[in-house]
């Protein structure tokens, strides 16, 4: 979402009603005259006269000779410490960067300009432009600061209230995104851990069965030897020198029988030619 500001970078004109200054910021009348002196023959050198020509610069939009013109007036009152010309053209060179798309840079000028500024409405406007550089450069949470620091400067900045609320929506608004797009990530992470885990079951189930058939051609084997075997066992039998032989002395009991009746049958018979022994009249040879 971008921002719409309500209102754009304020710049310091240098002169007019802005360098108007308060009696507790007055300068001595040698001063000012020297600075109508400055304004009326400008040179090199001299911070209001480089100051106007970056404005002129700057209206022209020709934003990267309005820099320099800024830092030229800036090198000739970096020993002055604080004033409103140094905080000007501070915060000046804020909006000519900020121009340039060059946020960062511009929101540190526009931090400096706070820093050098003599009172309050300076420095409300150098953190309100900071506030508007770092929207610009997607740092919202220090944008936040910078229009609480104008707010306090200055609480009666419409300005400073609106661009805060559209900063503070923002903010909300990346952090549940940022948060959307963790969570999706965590919920890829799992899926990729249960579909890993599936994979390593199948693994697991494949393996199993592997070797459960090789479990069965083992099974199968040894029963194929063992049948083997038998084989070779009821073969064996068959030859002649290592098959048993029937004990000729072993009868069975019918063979038994037979053998007690026909000893029976033998006996009588030979009683009865005993017999016929006894009752047969011996034979007589002649003896002639």
């Amino acid at each position: 979402m971008n921002l719409l500001l309500r209102s754009q970078i304020l710049v310091a004109l240098l002169f007019g009603p802005l360098l108007t200054q308060t009696p507790a910021q007055a300068q001595s009348q040698s001063q000012e005259r020297a600075q109508t002196q400055a304004q009326s023959q400008p040179y090199a050198g001299n911070p209001v006269s480089q100051g106007k020509k970056g404005n002129d610069l700057f209206d022209a939009e020709a934003y990267a000779e309005a820099s320099e013109a800024y830092r030229s007036g800036i090198r000739s009152v970096q020993e002055d410490g604080p004033g409103r010309v140094h905080a000007g053209l501070l915060n000046n060179l804020g909006a000519s960067l900020y121009r340039q798309g060059e946020f960062e840079s511009a929101a540190a000028g526009f931090a400096s300009s706070v820093r050098m500024a003599p009172d309050a409405a300076d420095r409300a406007r150098g953190l309100y432009n900071a506030g508007n550089a770092l929207v610009q450069a997607q740092k919202l949470e220090d944008a936040l600061e910078m229009y609480k620091e104008a707010l306090l400067e200055d609480p009666t900045s419409e300005d400073a209230k609106h661009n805060y609320e559209l900063a503070r929506r923002q903010l909300d608004e990346q952090q549940q995104q940022q948060q959307q797009e963790q969570d999706g990530e965590n919920e890829d992470g799992e899926n990729n851990d249960q579909q890993n885990e599936g994979e390593n079951e199948d693994q697991g189930n494949n393996e199993q069965q592997d070797q459960d058939q090789d479990q069965e051609q083992e099974q199968q084997q040894q029963q194929q030897n063992d049948g083997n075997e038998d084989n070779q066992e009821s073969q064996e039998p068959q030859d002649g020198e290592n098959q048993p032989q029937q004990n000729p002395e072993t009868l069975t009991r019918e063979e038994a029988e037979r053998m007690l009746e026909a000893l029976q049958n033998q006996e009588e018979q030979l009683l009865r030619e005993v017999q016929k022994l006894k009752t047969r009249p011996r034979r007589v040879d002649k003896d002639w």
